[in-house]
Parts: C-alpha cells; sequence; structure tokens
C-alpha cells in the first residue's frame, strides 16, 4: 500500500511535476460538479486550489453541471429530495442506491440519466472550450461518455470518485482516467472491467493544512483545552442531515469530554444549544466554520457522519473517527473502510455512540492505535497527486488519443 509523509516531509510527489507545470502554461481545464452532499463541490474546489497555487498558469473553470446545463430549478429540486430522503426516508434511499449500483451503461435508466444536460453542455464547450475536463459528479461522466462516444468531443475526461465505493454510476466506457480514494476502489473499478491503465490510485482531493500537525500543543493551548480530558470534534454537516442532533450533543457533552460541537447551517440549533451553553462548559457551540482543520488539528476524535471528503480531511489530519448514523449507500462503504482499516469505530444510534465513547474514554490506548492507523491510510496530497495525473494525462497523448 502507498504511503504519504507528512506535508513538509515529503513536499514533492514521484512524478516529473516542474516539467508538467511549464509545459501545461495555458492549458484550459473544466471541472465539472455539482453541490449535491456538498463533497463533490469541496473536490472540485480542492483541485482548482492546487492548480492555481502550482505554478501551472492553468486556465481553471468550475462549473456546476446542474445549475448550468440541467435547470436550477431541478437542480434545486434534486438538492432538496436527496436531503429530505436521508433525513426522513433513509430505507427509500438505501433501496435507490443499491438497484442503480449495477446498471448497465445501455440500459434505459444509465441513457436517460446521461442525457442530462447533454446537449446543454456540447453547446457550452462549443463557446468555451477546454482542453481537459474533470468530473468529480457521475452526471457529468456519463454526458462526457456519450459526447465521446459520439464522436462530438475529442478532449480527455477524467473521473474524479470521491467516495471509498465502487458504483456504476461512475463508471462509463469513454472515460479516460479514473482517479480514486483507495487501492480497494481501484480493484473494484478493475473488476467491473476498467482498464487498470485508465485507474490511478491519488486519494480524494482536499483542502487541509496538514503542517498544523506540528502545532498542535500550541493551538491546543490557544483554544485554552485542558490536559486532562480528550478533545472530541462533532459535525453535524452543513446540511443538516441528522435529525434531533439536540440528543446527539447530550449524549457527547454529558460525558468527561471537551470540545467543539459544530451546527452547519442550522441557526435554530445553535441557538437551542447555546441556551445550555452554562451546564456544559466544555463544549463550544460553533455555526459554519472555515477553520475545520484546525479543529481537527487540536482533537482527539471525531464524530460525524462518513462523507468521502469528511473522512478524508480527518485521515489527513491523523484523526480517528466514531462514524455515526452514515447515510445508507455510499457511506456505509465509507465507514466500512474506515473501521476495517482501524481508524474508525461505529454506531449506528445514541445508545452505541454513548459506548464507543466510553470504551474509548476508559481504554486511552485504543484511540491513540487508531490515531495510528490513520497515517497508513491518510493521503493529504491528494489534490497536487491527482492534479499531476490530469496534466500528465494531458501530455501523454497516446493515452487518449487512440
Amino acid at each position: 500500500m502507498q504511503t504519504y509523509a507528512r506535508a513538509g516531509e515529503d513536499p514533492e510527489p514521484q512524478l516529473d511535476s516542474d516539467g508538467l507545470l511549464a509545459a501545461s502554461h495555458g492549458l484550459r481545464v473544466l471541472i465539472l460538479s455539482a453541490r449535491f452532499g456538498g463533497g463533490h463541490k469541496s473536490t472540485a474546489e480542492a483541485l482548482a486550489s492546487w492548480w492555481e497555487q502550482s505554478g501551472a498558469k492553468c486556465s481553471v473553470r468550475v462549473v456546476d453541471h446542474y445549475e448550468a446545463f440541467v435547470s436550477p430549478v431541478i437542480s434545486e429540486a434534486a438538492s432538496i429530495g436527496y436531503t429530505q430522503s436521508v433525513r426522513l426516508f433513509p430505507v427509500g434511499y438505501r433501496m435507490f442506491y443499491e438497484l442503480t449500483s449495477h446498471l448497465g451503461e445501455e440500459s434505459r435508466a444509465q441513457q436517460w440519466l446521461n442525457r442530462l444536460g447533454r446537449e446543454e453542455l456540447a453547446e457550452y464547450l462549443e463557446r468555451e472550450p477546454a482542453d481537459v475536463i474533470v468530473a468529480v459528479h457521475p452526471t457529468p461522466c456519463g454526458a462526457l461518455s456519450d459526447l465521446r462516444r459520439q464522436g462530438r468531443l475529442s478532449v480527455p475526461v477524467v473521473t474524479v470518485v470521491t467516495d471509498y465505493v465502487v458504483h456504476s454510476q461512475w463508471i462509463h466506457p469513454a472515460t479516460n482516467l479514473y482517479l480514486v480514494g483507495s487501492d480497494a476502489v481501484a480493484a473494484g473499478l478493475i473488476a467491473r472491467g476498467v482498464d487498470p491503465a485508465r485507474v490511478r490510485v491519488t486519494g480524494i482531493p482536499i483542502q487541509v493544512n496538514t503542517r498544523l500537525l506540528d502545532q498542535r500543543e500550541a493551538l491546543r493551548e490557544k483554544w485554552g483545552l485542558r490536559p486532562d480530558l480528550p478533545t472530541v470534534l462533532v459535525m453535524t454537516g452543513a446540511q443538516g442531515l441528522l435529525r434531533r442532533p439536540w440528543r446527539l450533543f447530550h449524549t457527547i457533552a454529558s460525558r468527561p469530554l471537551q470540545g467543539f460541537f459544530l451546527c452547519g447551517k442550522d441557526r435554530a440549533l445553535e441557538a437551542r444549544l447555546q441556551l445550555w451553553a452554562n451546564k456544559y462548559p466544555d463544549f463550544r457551540i460553533l455555526r459554519f466554520v472555515r477553520i475545520v482543520p484546525e479543529l481537527m488539528c487540536v482533537s482527539d476524535l471525531l464524530v460525524s457522519k462518513a462523507g468521502g471528503l469528511t473522512t478524508s480531511e480527518a485521515l489527513a489530519m491523523e484523526l480517528p473517527m466514531v462514524v455515526f448514523h452514515p447515510i445508507p449507500g455510499q457511506e456505509y462503504a465509507n465507514r466500512d473502510y474506515l473501521v476495517q482499516a482501524g481508524a474508525a469505530m461505529t454506531a449506528n444510534n445514541l445508545r452505541e455512540l454513548g459506548d464507543a465513547l466510553d470504551e474509548l474514554c476508559d481504554n486511552p490506548e485504543r484511540l491513540t492505535a487508531m490515531r495510528e492507523a490513520t497515517k497508513q491510510i491518510r493521503r493529504p496530497f491528494a489534490a497536487r497527486d491527482a492534479g499531476l495525473e490530469v496534466l500528465r494525462l494531458w501530455h501523454e497523448k497516446e493515452r487518449w488519443n487512440t
């Protein structure tokens, strides 16, 4: 298994990075994303940020496929439908996820999905040409593959899989390169017929400053954290997919712990929890913040769902997890990946969460072992490695022009 050193220890990738960057001057990169779940957008932003800071002098555009090429109304309806189905009918969402996990490329359902925004995308590319296109959401993957098969698109297409699981929605015959988060996902793609030469394990692109790890003790002092209590970071998600999250807060804060409870964009939740702030003075209640990597750095444990981006960020910051109430489908696979690697525990309800927290409080060596396990699978340079693989694909034209 490939491992990565901490940022600052091995800052240069094992690729001809200088040559690739210098030869990519003026390259036009289009990244197609979607806002569902938040992770796709974060991946797109991480890639764009790396290119902007790498010295490649590429022109990078990030476009929401649904907003730009399907319909803002459909995009809003799909986003609401996704959020509500996950919150109110998770069993139904899981059934839908599993039913679509093995759709054939020629099936009517898959062809319908591929047509979403396809013609509008083709028209856009005629007006705004790109030299290479990166898709971080399954829908544009299918549309781009169709355009290449029809001979209407001649530039290379890259798919970035944003979860630790293989699903048919990501797999399309005219995709030139797949960038994936783990060896298991790579093996799954190959088992489904993808040419191994078209698969690279880079990790899921993220934006974290892992140099913060070298300042951990100073940052803990900055936050006034007690050395005698484990520090827990609780993330409810920006979209508020957890039901009755105040019960989660009580379950955690009533134990010998300290930490941070992030309420996302839920102002009502924040206001409700602030009423109990005096009862739990060792917990800070915060809304949407942009310092999550710093909070991960100073924490000993993360309690969260199992989104691909959140878990990748936690691994990069060497932060063990208790996965709580993951979304059925892709997050179940993400959870299983972390648990099998020894970097996480799982809790399906508040009772199981309490038991897990009690075990970690009583057995700190278990928490230490989980942190060590994160170091074996973390990929903090995923954005860099993914970006360089895209540039390499462009320059090695025989990989996509035959």
